[in-house]
């Protein structure tokens, strides 16, 4: 909202009743605190700096965590009710982190895929094969840059976030996925997310059908049969369906139901809420996950190697 003229008048006050022992009280005081919105930060950590009183440290550092989260929430909102056509990948992974990285610099990361992307051009002959086009790419992403699937700690929420896999140069399937398709877009390289069930891939048509790739293993080429093989053996019953390109939003939805089981799994409530909230508000009509056959939430990653 707007700035209240009449916010500074009424903050102390607020302040006062967010100490209050009773916790009706302080559930009124933090409501009216979220009503003002981001206004309301910059003088609750003003606040929170010259506090000594543990609990009321929590409470602010609560009020500051949850208006943050409803600003980001409601730019989501605005986000998802885009047509399919008008969504971003790129816009919306970094939505997602911004729910836990609230001053994360969006533009400065977008510089970081540019430069990436800049890098691989200039090693890419224009009359090269897609394929080898490809293993350019390869080359420099998981043998220069060094980046790698997570096997240590495949859990971890920061390997679902595409700052944080950025800058630890670690993370699971979807999200090493969504960095290469991201760079594969500004060299015009014609992928498409595929939403195999356990383990999210990629892949193209080009010269002798389809080539599938998987970037939490390096990049590594696949064949159709290959792919189907590990559905079968992971104990799936294989569907065509499987194989097929999925857009932005499915790609985005596999996303939200990976980051809710992983804070279901860690019993942070806020956490969980928010994504599903983001979930609802990105596929309000029909919620079943179109990658995988299944309605719900179901593990959509798996930290089994699938093609050893």
């Amino acid at each position: 909202m707007a700035d209240d003229p009449a916010f500074q008048t009424n903050f102390p006050a607020l302040l006062k009743l967010l100490a209050d022992d009773d916790p009706n009280i302080v559930a009124s005081a933090r409501a009216k605190l979220l009503e003002y919105g981001e206004q309301a930060i910059a003088p609750l950590e003003a606040a929170l700096k010259k506090e000594k009183d543990p609990a009321l440290q929590k409470k602010i550092e609560q009020t500051i965590r949850e208006i943050r989260l409803e600003t980001v929430t409601q730019e989501w909102q605005g986000f998802s009710s885009l047509p399919d056509d008008k969504l971003d990948l790129e816009k919306g992974v970094f939505l997602l982190a911004k729910v836990s990285y609230p001053g994360m610099d969006a533009k400065g990361y977008g510089r970081r895929l540019d430069e990436i992307a800049h890098q691989v051009r200039s090693r890419i002959r224009p009359s090269s094969r897609l394929k080898t086009q490809l293993g350019i790419l390869n080359d420099y992403l998981f043998k220069q840059q060094k980046f790698k699937g997570n096997w240590d700690d495949y859990f971890d929420p920061e390997n679902s976030f595409l700052n944080r896999v950025m800058d630890r140069k670690l993370g699971i399937p979807i999200s090493l996925s969504v960095l290469y398709l991201l760079i594969a877009n500004r060299l015009k390289l014609p992928l498409k997310g595929v939403g195999i069930p356990g383990h999210f891939m990629l892949k193209y048509e080009g010269e002798g059908g389809e080539v599938y790739l998987d970037a939490f293993n390096e990049g590594r080429f696949l064949t159709r049969s290959e792919c189907i093989q590990f559905i079968v053996e992971a104990g799936y019953p294989y569907q065509p369906e499987f194989m097929k390109g999925v857009g932005d939003r499915e790609i985005l939805a596999r996303m939200l139901r990976n980051l809710i089981l992983i804070y279901i799994d860690r019993q942070d409530e806020l956490m969980e809420r928010v994504f599903t909230r983001f979930l609802n508000h990105l596929t309000p009509v029909d919620d079943s996950d179109s990658m995988g056959g299944a309605t719900g939430l179901v593990s959509e990653e798996t930290p089994e190697d699938p093609f050893e």
